[in-house]
Parts: C-alpha cells; sequence; structure tokens
C-alpha cells in the first residue's frame, strides 16, 4: 500500500506488552510484517507499525502476547512458533532479554500451518558488536527476506535473533541487510522518519527496537521496496 507510514507508539506498565496487541486488533488492523515490537522488563513497550495496517476490519488472524521464563526463554519462544499452526514470515515479533526471559507478540492462526519448509530458530551475537554481527548472519546465505528476522540489541553490547531458516532470499543480493542506531531522547521518532524516507522500506523490511533510555535501534532492508 503506498499510501502507508511507519508510525511509533509507547504503551504504559503495567500492561504495555497487552495494550499494544489490542492497539494491533483495533480497525485498521496490522498484517504481516506491519508491527515491531520492545517489550521491556518494566512493563512499558514501545511499537513501530506500519498504518494503515493491511488487514483493515478482519477479525483474523489476531495478534496475541506470549511471555516465555528464563533460563530459556528465546528457545521456548521458537518452539512455540514452530507448533501447528506455525507462524510465517512478519507473524512474529520477540524481545529476547537479557534475564534469559523473552517476550513475544504473533499472529494466530500462523500461515505456515503444519508446513515445515521454514523453522523458527534462536542465536546470540557477543558484546561489544552483536548488532553488527548479526546483521552480517543475516546477509549469508541462505539470507533472511521480510518478516523472516526478529532482533533485540541490548544495552550490554549483545544481540538476541530469532529468525525464519532457510531465508527466502538465498543467494540473492538485491537487498542486504543494514543498521542503524539513534540517539535519545528522540531516537524512535528518527528511526520511523529514517524508514518513510526514500527508497522506503515496506511490510517485514524492518525490525525496531526502542529503548527506554529514549534511543532506538533499527534493522532494515535496503532497498526497501515501498
Amino acid at each position: 500500500m503506498a499510501d502507508q507510514e511507519w508510525q511509533f507508539m509507547q504503551f504504559a506498565a503495567p500492561n504495555g506488552e497487552q495494550d499494544a496487541v489490542t492497539f494491533l486488533n483495533d480497525p485498521l488492523r496490522q498484517g504481516h510484517g506491519e508491527a515491531s515490537a520492545t517489550l521491556r522488563h518494566d512493563g512499558t513497550a514501545g511499537l513501530i507499525y506500519f498504518e494503515p495496517g493491511s488487514l483493515g476490519f478482519d477479525s483474523s488472524p489476531s495478534w496475541l502476547a506470549g511471555e516465555f521464563p528464563a533460563p530459556s526463554g528465546a528457545k521456548e519462544a521458537a518452539d512455540f512458533l514452530n507448533l501447528d499452526p506455525r507462524q510465517g514470515a512478519g507473524e512474529a515479533s520477540a524481545t529476547l532479554r537479557n534475564d534469559g526471559t523473552a517476550g513475544l507478540i504473533y499472529l494466530e492462526p500462523g500461515s505456515l500451518g503444519t508446513g515445515t519448509q521454514q523453522a523458527w530458530l534462536t542465536a546470540e551475537f557477543p558484546a561489544p558488536d552483536g548488532a553488527q554481527e548479526a546483521v552480517d548472519f543475516l546477509n549469508l546465505d541462505p539470507r533472511q527476506g521480510a518478516g523472516e528476522a526478529s532482533v533485540t540489541p541490548r544495552g550490554d553490547g549483545t544481540t538476541g535473533l530469532l529468525y525464519l531458516e532457510p531465508g527466502s532470499l538465498g543467494s540473492s543480493t538485491q537487498q542486504a541487510w543494514l543498521t542503524a542506531e539513534f540517539p535519545a531522547p528522540n531516537g524512535a521518532q528518527a528511526a520511523v522518519d529514517f524508514l518513510n524516507a526514500p527508497p522506503r522500506q515496506g511490510a517485514g523490511e524492518a525490525v525496531g527496537f526502542a529503548r527506554n533510555d529514549g534511543s532506538a535501534v533499527i534493522f532494515y532492508l535496503e532497498p526497501g521496496s515501498a
């Protein structure tokens, strides 16, 4: 949709995660690849989303939320997404926290259903260059495409990655994953402005992480298709 724009919204504690899900389920509802959530320890949530959403007034699929406990939250989130009906590209956004817990928003039912052609996996990248190492990983053959990655760049320089394997871009080089940092206090808005500048990123081509200190990080496919 040519008239779509990236926007940002904050949701207050203690129910930020659920409030974000409720927002995504309100018309005009966001669809595949149109939402990237930061689900924080303190109960707040940040949401970068495409507006208007492509699902419009449709009631299915629906956004839901899940929490997975330490110490294996990331692995349990991936295992959950691999259960029938399995989530496909653009249908999951995860926050893989540094205490071993994980928060997840996802579209249900998933579009992969019982298919096993792709699987959700997780990876960890160490400090101090975790974000760049995650980008380098996504650009390896078979390369992940739109909606096939959810990234958590933590304050300590480590990065957690949830991704679909094999990636749909394969050995193609027409798009590449990049990352950018935006400083406080208006990092999230600066990130949204960047995504809305030509060549604009489309659905699934951007993953945003809005930190509670006002800074933000994005991972995005360049050039954008929107």
